[in-house]
C-alpha cells in the first residue's frame, strides 16, 4: 500500500473483479503499511513500527517484508502463517483518497493491477450497480485507517519536536528512508518531559511504549545505533524503560483489534475470505500465541 504510482477510482473500473493471487506472494513487494489506531496495540505484538515522511509530514506503519521480520509472514509455499493480519494487509491493494459520499469515486487502486481481472474473482458492485457487501466493508476499514493517520499525526509531531525518530538501518537501496522511534533516547527521557507529552496528548506516551515494545519483532541488524553524542540530560533521568514496557505490554492479557467488532450476520462468502477473523477472534496473550 505504499505504491505512489497512478491510481483510479474504482468507478471507473467497477465492471473489473478483485482477482488475488492463491498464495499471499505479494506482501513480499511491500516494505511498509499504514496500522489503524484500532490495532496498535495487537499490530505492536508481531510487527516493528515505522515511520515514513510524507509532504514534510510523518505516517505511522508497519514493516512487513521479511528482511525487516524476526518472524517471517510467509512460509515456503508463499501462504500466510502470520498472526495477526492488519487491516492495511486485509484492503490491499485499495487505498481511501479523503471523504467521498461517493463510495466508488472515494476507494482506488492502482492502473493496470494485476490484482484486477475481467472474468473471475470477487466482485466490487452488485448487479444494480452498487458497491458489494465486501467492498462496503473494505471502505470501513480504509476509513479506520485514514482517521488513524491524524490521530496519529500529533504524537508523531512529538517525537519529532523530542528528537525521538531515527532512521531505520539496513533498508534496501533505493527504498524510502523509514524512521523508528530511539529506545534509548526514549529511556533517558526525564518525569518532566514525559508528563508535558501526556498533558498535550496521552496517546503520544502510549504509542511510545507500544513502539518501543514493537522493536522486539525487528532483526537486530535493522536496529539503529545508539549516537555517541547522545544529549545529557541535566535533570535525574527516568529509570531504564526497557523492562516496564515488557512488562506494561505482556500484562495486557488480551488485545483486540476493536476495528474488527462488527457483525458478521450479513458477511457473505467473498467477505469473509477478505476478512476473515471473527470478531473476538483475533487476541494474543502475552506468549504471542491466539489466546
Amino acid at each position: 500500500m505504499t505504491n505512489r504510482t497512478y491510481r483510479v477510482p474504482l468507478r471507473d473500473i467497477s465492471h473489473l473483479r478483485l482477482s488475488m493471487a492463491d498464495d499471499d506472494g505479494w506482501i513480499e513487494q511491500l516494505n511498509w503499511i499504514p496500522v489503524g489506531a484500532s490495532e496498535y496495540h495487537l499490530a505492536c505484538r508481531h510487527f516493528p513500527f515505522a515511520v515514513r515522511i510524507v509532504d514534510q509530514r510523518p505516517e505511522l506503519g508497519l514493516l512487513v517484508h521479511s528482511r525487516y521480520l524476526v518472524r517471517p509472514l510467509l512460509d515456503k509455499a508463499l501462504k500466510w502463517c502470520g498472526v495477526y493480519r492488519p487491516i492495511a494487509l486485509r484492503c490491499f491493494p485499495f487505498e481511501v483518497d479523503g471523504l467521498h459520499s461517493d463510495l466508488l469515486s472515494g476507494i482506488t487502486v492502482p492502473a493496470g493491477s494485476e490484482h484486477l481481472s475481467a472474468s473471475h474473482g470477487i466482485s466490487l458492485v452488485d448487479q444494480d450497480g452498487r458497491p458489494s457487501a465486501a467492498l462496503i466493508e473494505i471502505h470501513r476499514l480504509l476509513t479506520l485507517l485514514n482517521q488513524s493517520r491524524e490521530m496519529f499525526a500529533d504524537a508523531l509531531d512529538h517525537y519529532l519536536i523530542a528528537e525521538l525518530l531515527t532512521p531505520l538501518s539496513g533498508h534496501a537501496s533505493g527504498d524510502q528512508l523509514l524512521y523508528v522511534i530511539d529506545r534509548n533516547r526514549f529511556d533517558r527521557m526525564d518525569h518532566a518531559a514525559l508528563a508535558a507529552m501526556a498533558r498535550h496528548k496521552l496517546l503520544s506516551v502510549d504509542l511510545a511504549v507500544a513502539w518501543t515494545f514493537s522493536l522486539q519483532n525487528l532483526q537486530a541488524r535493522c536496529l539503529p545505533e545508539s549516537p555517541s553524542h547522545a544529549r545529557k540530560q541535566s535533570t535525574a533521568p527516568l529509570a531504564s524503560l526497557s523492562q516496564p514496557v515488557s512488562i506494561l505490554m505482556d500484562e495486557i492479557a488480551l488485545v483486540l483489534d476493536d476495528g474488527e467488532l462488527i457483525s458478521l450476520d450479513c458477511m457473505d462468502g467473498d467477505l469473509a475470505r477478505i476478512a476473515p477473523h471473527p470478531p473476538g477472534s483475533v487476541a494474543a496473550n502475552g506468549s504471542g500465541q491466539i489466546a
